[in-house]
């Protein structure tokens, strides 16, 4: 439990097609009715975001960082937030906000606002991404690579739909190319999954992608990554496996195999590069190792 007096509040502007701005707006009338001191900052691009996450994480005067938009933003301040114990609340107005959908954030501004307020907070696993070149990035759900990665990278490029059907859509789109790719996974104790895959998912949490399950059984507090493989498959199989992600079911399909590890060295074997996804935001190219580590995290979310 934490004693909210003030917190900094980040907003990116342009998250949820423009919906944070307002967001940032309700919530910051809120705080301020609890008595909160509220200092607001507003990115006007990534970059700048990232200037100000670090400037006001540094704030001894903060008591929490509090982010307005999508798992993007959340992301973004990950990266300054992981492991430093500074409670990190979430105002959700993005896309997917599958951060939000795994720690039962209410969606309206006001609500999520008391919630911050309130100041419960858990302590939680995060995912941490290594580049061969020593670059490190944090993350909070899942990391993906394959059909999904690919699916990100058009996902990203859309400008209509909004939320889960430009997901819908992007997948649809993908489809139409699919193809099993070659991976190499390398999982910590030894074990090599090197056939054929259409996708391997890494999950801190269960979902991505405004709500896909494709991790229905990960825990972000195991000090595990669940690791949710897609064998190559027929199209009408394929199509099948991907029509039950949303419940979890796509779980119990021959094809789909389901692993945990600690830590995993994952190589793409094909011609040219293939990127790694996390929190829908791109993360790096393969080859990288991914791994969960405990309690790093911080969340603010609703009294149990």
């Amino acid at each position: 439990m934490t004693e909210i007096g003030a917190v900094a509040l980040v907003t990116n502007p342009r998250a949820g097609h423009g919906r944070a701005a307002h967001a940032a707006e309700r919530a910051m009338a809120r705080l301020t009715e609890r008595g909160v001191s509220v200092v607001a900052v507003q990115g006007r691009d990534e970059d700048a975001s990232k200037s100000l996450l670090a400037e006001v994480a540094a704030d001894e005067r903060v008591d929490a960082l509090v982010v307005v938009g999508g798992d993007g933003m959340v992301n973004l301040a990950l990266q300054v937030q992981a492991g430093t114990g500074l409670p990190l609340g979430i105002i959700p107005a993005g896309t997917g906000n599958d951060h939000s959908r795994e720690y039962r954030l209410p969606s309206s501004p006001e609500a999520a606002a008391d919630v911050v307020a309130d100041g419960f907070s858990i302590t939680t696993d995060l995912g941490r991404i290594t580049a061969d070149d020593g670059t490190a990035r944090w993350f909070g759900t899942v990391m993906c690579s394959g059909f999904d990665s690919l699916v990100s990278d058009r996902v990203n490029k859309m400008t209509w739909p909004h939320g889960r059907s430009r997901y819908n859509l992007a997948i649809l789109a993908e489809f139409l190319n699919f193809h099993a790719l070659p991976f190499r996974i390398t999982l910590d104790d030894g074990t090599v999954l090197d056939d054929p895959m259409i996708l391997a998912a890494f999950g801190n949490t269960r979902s991505y992608g405004g709500g896909m399950k494709i991790c229905p059984t990960a825990d972000h507090s195991d000090g595990l990554l669940d690791i949710t493989v897609i064998g190559q498959a027929s199209r009408t199989k394929a199509a099948m496996t991907f029509s039950k992600v949303f419940t979890g079911e796509h779980v119990d399909v021959d094809e789909v195999t389901v692993h945990r590890t600690r830590a995993a060295r994952v190589e793409f074997l094909g011609v040219g590069g293939h990127r790694a996804y996390a929190d829908g935001d791109l993360m790096a190219t393969l080859p990288v190792t991914v791994e969960a580590v405990p309690a790093a995290g911080r969340y603010i979310v609703p009294r149990p």
